[in-house]
């Protein structure tokens, strides 16, 4: 029994040590972040958001809060959303324009590309800006060449997308949109240095990041109070024993000698 209220007060312990850093994300946000926050040697958690259903958080130790906060800096994590194809449609006209339309269509399918552009690793933001003229098939006037310029921030000096790559991408995307009327301008962001405290330090003969260090020390601890919790319950277990040993030794001769 002791020893199960140890084990939940070192859970407690734990529990109360660690912060929440961003929340509200979809998965593929919160394991950028995660690797992110890895990447800059700090321990880190994703976790079922408590507060927003079907969303996750990220979790790191009070003390590495500072640094984490550095490093997502750096990343641009968490990134903003861009508007898809269905965010961008007015649900509050009732009978909206053929221009609202249009508009609200070019801006989801720039939202629904940047998210693609996003989604690959080492992009930390894209922006994707269409000329899409509006289709009328009644107007004889010549239709419009639609052109897209699409500016994407890299991590490191090469990009991990050739700009011929980008513009198959983009094109694929849109209706009448040929490559070679894409415009990409790549723009490169260095990569965060390893955020101060992120070296090795000791605990013990154990090498570890520092910002890990909290952590190994309360597990440490923990360990040391399971271990003492069972070496405890089993020098009671001994004694007991061998009480019942003497116990039964003495029956034995009281019977011995009554006969």
């Amino acid at each position: 029994m002791h020893l199960r209220v140890r084990t939940l007060g070192l859970a407690l312990v734990l529990t109360a040590c660690s912060v929440p850093v961003a929340g509200g994300l979809d998965e593929g946000d919160a394991n950028r972040i995660v690797v992110a926050l890895d990447r800059a040697s700090v321990e880190s958690t994703k976790e079922a958001d408590p507060t927003v259903e079907g969303k996750f958080r990220v979790i790191v130790q009070h003390d590495d809060a500072a640094r984490a906060m550095v490093a997502m800096k750096g990343e641009e994590l968490p990134r903003p959303k861009a508007a898809g194809v269905l965010d961008a449609l007015d649900k509050g006209a009732l009978i909206p324009s053929p221009t609202q339309e249009h508009a609200a269509l070019v801006a989801g399918i720039a939202g629904d590309l940047e998210k693609t552009l996003e989604g690959v690793d080492g992009i930390l933001s894209a922006r994707v800006h269409l000329n899409l003229p509006p289709s009328e098939p009644l107007s004889d006037a010549p239709v419009a060449k639609t052109t897209a310029s699409v500016l994407v921030e890299h991590r490191g000096a090469t990009p991990p997308l050739a700009d011929g790559e980008v513009e198959r991408l983009v094109a694929g995307g849109v209706p009448s949109l040929k490559p070679q009327d894409v415009a990409v301008v790549m723009v490169a962001r260095p990569v965060p240095p390893r955020a101060p405290g992120s070296e090795l330090t000791h605990v013990g003969p154990i090498s570890v990041a520092r910002g890990s260090m909290r952590m190994l020390q309360l597990a440490l601890a923990g360990l040391v109070v399971l271990v003492a919790g069972l070496t405890v319950a089993t020098l009671a277990l001994f004694a007991r024993v061998r009480k019942l040993a003497l116990e039964i030794d003495e029956h034995r001769v009281e019977v011995a000698s009554s006969r």
